[in-house]
């Protein structure tokens, strides 16, 4: 089992392959050591917003920050989202999730998704996956900070249940919760087999 992945969780993950809405057909899949160089080559291509967003700094994101987006550490989880390259070369990684388990069964998590893919469902389905193994390794709940001016992913967050309000310590940020066992997180759960293909 790569990086302390929850074994619980690990098991329910292979891999599963999307079509998206313009047609393009991409994978996900538990993200592995070996995907470092490429995550940080998505990481690199972000725009300075993307990159804003994601890691609230729009310059370069430090090398053990890009390591821990495939190493999450015990009992958390990393994703990634890959498509085929263009020229026929390796495979590049589109999108990326991963929670942490920061104790007293909450899993913190964070999703990327490169600038060109943005827009097609991707950092929806990744989220709705991290939930489902999150539930599976036996957390009670998850969160995550977001950027106030993040309004798409805010509503996205609103969609799957969760409840976003101001961060009383930094009002630049609302943080996003979800308690298992909620309508949102029973909605996810029971999820149709097909829901994570095409939509």
């Amino acid at each position: 089992m790569e990086h302390g992945q929850d074994w619980r969780a690990s098991r329910l993950l292979g891999n599963e392959n999307w079509t998206l809405r313009r047609g393009e057909q991409v994978t996900l899949r538990a993200a592995q050591a070996e995907d470092g160089a490429a995550v940080r080559g998505m990481v690199e291509g972000l725009s300075r917003e993307s990159r804003y967003f994601r890691f609230l700094t729009g310059g370069r994101v430090a090398d053990e920050v890009v390591e821990a987006l495939v190493a999450p550490g015990a009992r958390g989880m990393a994703l990634v989202v890959t498509a085929p390259a263009a020229d026929g070369g390796a495979e590049a990684v589109v999108a990326n999730g991963q929670f942490v388990v920061t104790g007293h069964g909450t899993a913190e998590f964070a999703v990327v998704v490169a600038d060109a893919w943005q827009g097609q469902g991707l950092g929806r389905r990744v989220i709705g996956r991290l939930l489902q193994l999150a539930q599976a390794a036996g957390m009670r709940r998850m969160r995550g900070d977001v950027l106030s001016e993040n309004r798409r992913m805010l509503a996205i967050l609103r969609d799957l249940g969760f409840s976003c309000r101001r961060n009383p310590e930094d009002s630049f940020l609302h943080e996003a919760t979800l308690a298992f066992g909620t309508a949102g997180a029973d909605t996810v759960t029971r999820l149709p087999a097909g829901w994570f293909g095409a939509r």
